[in-house]
């Protein structure tokens, strides 16, 4: 199953518009995030889908910088992921996880000049993917695991 959170409708018209995809991802991100710090993982998911979405968008129609761009797709795959992480939807967790992580692979091939900041976030996503990994093995008492450091981003002031 591939996860989708955008119709074509809006697909299209953030691949055609830099300034809309980038204030989309921006409320995306925040909204999603905004709803993390309340624990409503259900609610945070379609923001953080759509953040995701539009933040791929961004990177592969090269709308901003390109480590700017890789850092808006990392994090909002984190988020993603782990809000799923926490529903218990590994999965899914896991589908996004390897999305980013193969969309970033691609771009150590495409740019190879960038590869220490796109290494940077492969091994963010990775590490992920381990923390994924163990809470589907979880050792007894061991509690749900939540990436660190995630903050909110801000592009649009």
């Amino acid at each position: 199953m591939q996860l989708q959170f955008l119709c074509e409708s809006h697909r299209s018209q953030l691949e055609s518009d830099g300034k809309k995809a980038i204030h989309f991802w921006q409320v995306g991100f925040d909204t999603g995030h905004y709803f993390r710090d309340h624990l409503l993982w259900m609610d945070a998911i379609p923001h953080l889908g759509c953040a995701f979405e539009a933040a791929e968008i961004l990177l592969s129609h090269k709308m901003l910088e390109h480590g700017i761009a890789c850092e808006l797709f990392s994090k909002s795959a984190m988020l993603l992921a782990s809000s799923f992480n926490n529903l218990g939807h590994l999965h899914e967790a896991k589908e996004i996880t390897w999305m980013a992580i193969n969309r970033m692979e691609r771009e150590l091939v495409d740019q190879p000049g960038k590869s220490e900041c796109i290494n940077s976030h492969l091994c963010d996503q990775y590490l992920q993917l381990k923390m994924i990994l163990k809470t589907e093995q979880p050792l007894q008492g061991q509690e749900s695991i939540d990436p660190v450091g995630v903050k909110p981003l801000t592009l649009v002031h």
